[in-house]
């Protein structure tokens, strides 16, 4: 008759022994490691972490200025439809903006509905502002927003966005 070797034999058991060891070894080295150093007032943040605007104040539309000098604005007008909406609609998008000061024949906006009818996980916004854009996303209820220099193409958006004839 022929046995099957037996994992808690002999052999099994330096294979566990051995396993142990390492895993031992293995956790006092995570031991000896420095800790993560906590964050100072000196450690460079994420500007786009960063709140946009001082709590408590409200930017203004600066008539004439630059795209970073109404970024702050920018931000301020799709926080206050967010507000009220948390899922504003393309066209909601552009009519806030409209509504407070920006171009509309400037913008562009991608869809809130995926070809399939299914609502979009976000909505890009763009403001061409010269040779910049106001560039904003809406998803999940928060936006994020910056300004940057426009596309070879004198675009902000890449990719299909929609008609605004409305």
């Amino acid at each position: 008759m022929l046995s099957r070797p037996s994992s808690r034999g002999p052999r099994g058991v330096g294979l566990a022994v051995s396993i142990l060891v390492s895993v031992l070894a293995l956790a006092g080295c995570a031991v000896e490691r420095d800790p993560v150093p906590a964050p100072t007032s000196d450690t460079p943040v994420d500007p786009i972490e960063q709140p946009r605007s001082t709590p408590g104040v409200v930017p203004e539309f600066v008539e004439g200025g630059t795209a970073a000098e109404n970024l702050d604005y920018f931000v301020f007008r799709l926080e206050a439809l967010l507000a009220q909406n948390g899922a504003p609609s393309s066209r909601e998008l552009v009519d806030e903006l409209v509504s407070s000061g920006f171009d509309k024949a400037a913008m562009e906006v991608t869809a809130d509905t995926t070809p399939t009818g299914l609502q979009a996980d976000s909505i890009l916004v763009a403001v061409r502002w010269g040779e910049d854009c106001l560039l904003g996303q809406v998803a999940d209820g928060a936006v994020v927003a910056d300004d940057a220099a426009a596309l070879s193409t004198g675009r902000c958006l890449v990719g299909r966005t929609l008609s605004i004839d409305w």
